[in-house]
């Protein structure tokens, strides 16, 4: 407990701890070995009796059929109009949007939006579609 270095250390148990310490230390709890022997007396083992706890049974409810219905689109035939950072850019711009406030809304990051207004990046499907709803255009359609 001092930290002072001594030939000899006693085990003590202090405020419920096993501690190794030294003799002008050991005062202050009491040997750990009358401690042990304490409570690990077979008189005080004999007189537990088990607890049972009932069993609860667990039901889960069967999943309901969600209430919304997506349309089902594939994918593959889906293209973004080839105009997309013009429509997009003045979409925002009649809103009063800044980017930041655009990107925060469709969560995406300020860089990708800019890039996509440029035309240097193609959105996603899912991120035009977060644009079309958001902004009120399209940008999506069907390949013939």
């Amino acid at each position: 407990m001092c930290g002072k270095s001594a030939p000899r250390l006693t085990k003590v148990r202090i405020d419920g701890a096993v501690l190794n310490v030294c003799e002008s230390c050991a005062r202050y709890g009491t040997p750990a070995e009358s401690v042990r022997t304490k409570f690990s007396s077979p008189s005080v083992q004999q007189n537990i009796e088990p607890v049972k706890i009932p069993q609860k049974k667990i039901v889960v409810p069967p999943a309901r059929p969600s209430s919304k219905r997506r349309r089902s689109e594939n994918i593959d035939t889906l293209q973004i109009v080839p105009e997309y950072a013009d429509l997009i850019k003045q979409a925002r711009s009649k809103l009063s949007l800044t980017q930041d406030e655009l990107a925060a809304k469709i969560l995406e990051r300020k860089n990708v939006l800019s890039s996509i207004e440029r035309g240097d990046l193609l959105p996603e499907i899912r991120t035009a579609r977060k644009l079309e709803k958001l902004l009120g255009i399209k940008l999506v359609e069907n390949e013939e």
